[in-house]
């Protein structure tokens, strides 16, 4: 096997380093605020963060989004993929949310696993999920439970009604 160094610098061959200063000299502004405005005037089917685990359409309002990422929501239901395959994720993720049909909570959570024991240790049905919930139209939103309800391995997702 190689040693970590030599995969890192081989992985990393040919990459630019980002500059953190900006043509003026003046340092880069981190970005501080990632949650949408009241209603959020994007266009299209929904805003995907940069790293993939928290999505939301226009007009999610900031504070129930807030609520959602802290996992203050009740959760109405829980649906566990763990056994699943990339081709029976989404049926059965189509199928969970054409029965959630509470109307006092629209919070919901889907175990999808880390992929500790996937090939590469990579969760085909994480991204499988979450593309299926992108596409899905009653999906509102989704972002990563937190750790004591899975952390990256569950999501909570915020149904319209």
């Amino acid at each position: 096997m190689h040693d970590p160094d030599s995969l890192f610098r081989k992985s990393v061959t040919g990459v630019t380093p980002l500059r953190t200063q900006d043509s003026r000299g003046t340092p880069n502004k981190p970005r501080t605020n990632r949650i949408p405005p009241e209603v959020d005037p994007i266009a299209g089917p929904g805003k995907v963060d940069l790293d993939g685990d928290l999505f939301y359409r226009s007009g999610v309002q900031k504070r129930k989004l807030r609520e959602l990422k802290r996992g203050r929501l009740r959760i109405a239901d829980i649906l566990d993929l763990h056994g699943f395959t990339q081709t029976s994720t989404p049926p059965a993720i189509t199928s969970f949310i054409a029965s959630c049909n509470n109307p006092d909570n629209q919070c919901v959570m889907i175990i999808t696993g880390k992929g500790i024991n996937s090939p590469d240790r990579v969760s085909v049905v994480r991204a499988t999920t979450l593309e299926t919930l992108r596409k899905h139209p009653r999906v509102l939103a989704y972002c990563c439970s937190q750790p004591v309800d899975g952390g990256h391995g569950a999501f909570y997702i915020l149904l319209r009604r």
